[in-house]
């Protein structure tokens, strides 16, 4: 401890010798009886005694009255420049306030190092950190005695500056709050919270660097979970998709038990599915949240999912079929289904080569969702021209007719009949029977084009 104090003693020597200030910690004292923020004053703690915090803190206060030198720059007086240190020493103090508090936050003059760093960055006019600078000090030093005057005038601030008009009241309602007194890593918590709620892109970096120090705080506790879940959110909206996956896995080793544990499983297995294309493990992921959590709301997408990627990426066909499936048969209200049920009837017409399968399946969406006039209409006329192509022209007309019966009037219905006028008189050489379906159009759709057409149609059948 000697060691550390003697050493932390020679680098504020050091300073002091730099800025002209003597190093006697007392001397220091004496000379920053008092500090300022815009127009308000502060009285400054009395740090007698030896103890390392102490000379620290001393040094603190030295640093946070230091202003900007100018020296010159180049060799020879043609070549000399004058250049100042503002910028440099402002990151240097604010490296400086940073390291105190990682060491002694929330105790010591944790609330002084705070005030130190909302004071720099209002000289550099960094108003998104000022911002942020100011709720940190209302949830995490309710009890100190600099609250009010810290508080009291970072609201001019905002009032004042025009960085802030955009949500000003909002953000006056959040600094002179009094958030309920709670644990120290349950205000940081909520102050954290409060800043992801307002949802602003500008504070996005610090949100992160205050998160991630939440963390090396407190990475033992349950909310760490959602915080993990909340950074991953950040990198996703910063087209970060790789670390956002890899925080999602971190929660879910870290973090097994919890109550976060179901979603990042569900937005590991769409990151691997949507951007990086490892359709094995998103499978996998998709699989696990099914088992664990067949009472979430997000249960019938994890399954659409699984079907989509062994149909539309592996080329799995049976297995797509017995996926889609599972889905209609467990979930036949979810909005997917009736499409789930649709592609394994594409699949297999197309893909397997399997026409009764097809139709079969075609039927039984229409039956099934007959309600769902668009699908259902679109369902009976893919059975009819699987008919077509196999020339089973009666099975095929039949398969029309039913749009006709069920949804007359519709434009699936004018198709259907238009088909099978076509067919009688095309195929089946049934002249009497296109006529009949003819004059069927012209009743249920006058005044359209098609009855146009069938009227011309019918006087040439009549010649």
């Amino acid at each position: 401890m000697n060691l550390i104090v003697t050493s932390l003693f020679i680098i504020s020597t050091t300073f002091a010798a730099i800025v002209n200030v003597p190093a006697d910690s007392s001397t220091i004292q004496a000379g920053v009886d008092s500090g300022s923020t815009g127009d308000k004053e502060y009285n400054q703690p009395s740090t007698s005694g030896g103890s390392i915090e102490a000379f620290y803190f001393d040094y603190l206060n030295t640093l946070n009255y230091e202003q900007p030198k100018k020296f010159k720059l180049g060799s020879g007086k043609l070549l000399r420049k004058t250049v100042s240190t503002a910028e440099n020493l402002a990151n240097y103090k604010i490296d400086e306030y940073r390291t105190y508090l990682n060491i002694y936050f929330p105790d010591a003059h944790s609330d002084y190092a705070q005030r130190f760093i909302i004071e720099t960055y209002i000289d550099q006019k960094r108003w998104n950190e000022v911002l942020v600078g100011l709720l940190k000090f209302a949830y995490l030093y309710q009890n100190s005695a600099l609250k009010g005057p810290v508080l009291e005038n970072g609201s001019q601030i905002i009032q004042q500056e025009k960085f802030y008009q955009s949500n000003r009241d909002e953000l006056l309602s959040l600094i002179q709050g009094k958030p309920e007194a709670k644990e120290i890593h349950d205000s940081y918590f909520e102050f954290l919270s409060t800043i992801r709620s307002l949802n602003d892109t500008k504070l996005s970096s610090i949100f992160q660097r205050e998160a991630w120090g939440f963390l090396g705080m407190y990475s033992d506790l349950p909310q760490s979970s959602t915080v993990l879940m909340w950074l991953a959110e950040v990198d996703l909206a910063n087209q970060a998709p790789h670390s956002a996956l890899m925080i999602n896995e971190k929660l879910m080793t870290l973090y097994p038990s919890s109550t976060d544990y179901a979603t990042v499983l569900y937005q590991t297995g769409t990151l691997r599915q949507e951007q990086f294309s490892e359709f094995e493990e998103a499978t996998a992921n998709f699989r696990q949240f099914l088992e664990q959590f067949p009472e979430d709301s997000r249960i019938e997408d994890a399954q659409y999912r699984i079907a989509v990627i062994a149909d539309q990426e592996m080329n799995d066909w049976t297995t797509a079929i017995t996926e889609y499936e599972v889905l209609v048969t467990q979930y036949p209200t979810y909005t997917q289904s009736v499409t789930s049920l649709m592609r394994i009837g594409e699949i297999q017409a197309s893909k397997l080569k399997q026409k009764e399968a097809a139709i079969t399946t075609y039927n039984r969406l229409a039956s099934e969702y007959q309600d769902d006039a668009d699908q259902a209409t679109e369902a009976l006329r893919r059975a009819g021209k699987l008919y077509e192509k196999s020339k089973a022209y009666e099975e095929a007309i039949k398969q029309y007719m039913i749009v006709h019966d069920n949804y007359p009037g519709t434009d699936g219905a004018l198709e259907s009949l238009e088909t099978c006028a076509k067919l009688y008189e095309k195929q089946l050489k049934r002249n009497d029977k296109a006529k009949e379906i003819l004059n069927i159009i012209v009743d249920d759709f006058p005044d359209t084009k098609s009855a146009k057409k069938a009227n011309k149609r019918l006087k040439k059948l009549n010649k």
